[in-house]
């Protein structure tokens, strides 16, 4: 196993200036998560919760395109209407990593959105970590691993994640990388979506308490370990899914019909709406798919896989 401890830094502004290059382009996979196990232990003076969360890397992914410019601003294009650009995480880290750093060339930002919005599947936070990735490369920051993980700290609970890719154990109220696990591929998933758009902060509201779950956690740490897809499918756990469900029924019912056609095991993943499914066989999960599709639900085939993009 390996043990990876995340030690978060405080950021020094820097006065020099990062000088204007050449014209520079790169593209990059922005990948979904799922939330193997989520437990919330206790709201916190601050008022976010603290959680314990085992979360995986999956094959579904965003497509992002960074441009430099000899413009001095931060421009970006999504195919999402819905995305301001103001309000896009992209935007403020891009102009975070630009104003901190006083850099002179600016960038262009092309999002094409496949991940659904406020879905449980992480989209911004991915988009983010990439993005950091990608300008610390295009404008020659030379920032550390530990310098990177402090800087997405200030902005989501979750971007730790995504910068390593591996499956991995967070605390705190997602940001602490607690300990991350061999690589493990874990094919025939079926995304369910039923259109459904529901904010961190509204499913954490109506959390209904439980005791911490650590059987479950254990045994699904013994399962990934062994690479044992039954044992993991018979520990998934999510401590936001009664309160979603009592607001939204159909999702219960989803994960509901997930078991009924044969999955191993099936999850709401992170706040919702997604409702994920491992299935035995490829072809349980296509039967599952064709009887999902009479719904009009937005559905996707993945798989869980640690990136190797870096």
């Amino acid at each position: 196993m390996n043990i990876t401890t995340i030690t978060i830094t405080t950021i020094i502004q820097t006065t020099k200036k990062v000088p204007r290059r050449k014209k520079g382009k790169t593209a990059r996979d922005s990948h979904a998560k799922l939330n193997l196990f989520l437990d919330i232990l206790k709201k916190r003076d601050d008022c976010f919760h603290e959680i314990e969360t085992i979360i995986a890397p999956i094959t579904l992914s965003d497509n992002l395109i960074y441009k430099l410019t000899d413009r001095s601003g931060v421009k970006v294009y999504c195919t999402s209407d819905s995305l301001e650009e103001s309000d896009n995480i992209i935007y403020k880290i891009a102009c975070f990593l630009k104003e901190t750093y006083d850099v002179q060339n600016g960038v262009e930002i092309k999002l094409k959105k496949n991940i659904p919005l406020a879905a449980g599947l992480g989209g911004g936070s991915s988009n983010a970590a990439e993005t950091i990735h990608a300008l610390n490369t295009l404008w020659k920051l030379h920032l550390s691993d530990s310098e990177m993980h402090a800087i997405v700290a200030k902005f989501g609970s979750d971007i730790n994640f995504f910068l390593s890719r591996k499956i991995a154990l967070l605390r705190g109220r997602g940001e602490i990388i607690e300990r991350t696990f061999p690589s493990i591929t874990i094919d025939n998933i079926l995304l369910v979506n039923p259109m459904i758009e529901i904010s961190s902060r509204n499913a954490y509201s109506w959390v209904q308490q439980h005791p911490p779950q650590n059987i479950n956690k254990e045994k699904l740490i013994r399962g990934i370990l062994e690479k044992d897809v039954k044992k993991i499918s018979e520990n998934l756990y999510n401590g936001l899914e009664q309160g979603v469900f009592s607001h939204y029924p159909v999702i219960e019912e989803i994960k509901f019909q997930m078991a009924e056609l044969g999955a191993l095991g099936s999850l709401m993943s992170g706040s919702g709406s997604t409702v994920f499914g491992i299935f035995p066989t490829k072809e349980k999960m296509l039967e599952a798919e064709k009887f999902f599709k009479k719904y009009n639900y937005w559905l996707f085939q993945t798989k869980i896989e640690d990136s190797e993009e870096s």
